[in-house]
């Protein structure tokens, strides 16, 4: 316990600037997640008017 207080100013400087960079890291990945699912729903319904599936029903494989 001793060690984690011992940091003075610099660690406790350090502490805030790693926690805010982890903080905007997160609020980054959660809107890039949010733009890929939208953008992945609209390619979907877009050019589900344009294909024709042309291929071979599947059949299971049985063992």
């Amino acid at each position: 316990m001793r060690m984690l207080v011992s940091g003075g100013i610099l660690g406790i400087i350090l502490g805030i600037v790693i926690f805010a960079f982890g903080q905007v890291f997160n609020i980054f990945l959660s809107v890039l997640s949010a733009y890929v699912h939208t953008s992945r729903l609209m390619y979907v319904e877009f050019f589900s008017k344009f294909y024709e599936g042309g291929g071979k029903a599947f059949k299971k494989f049985r063992v």
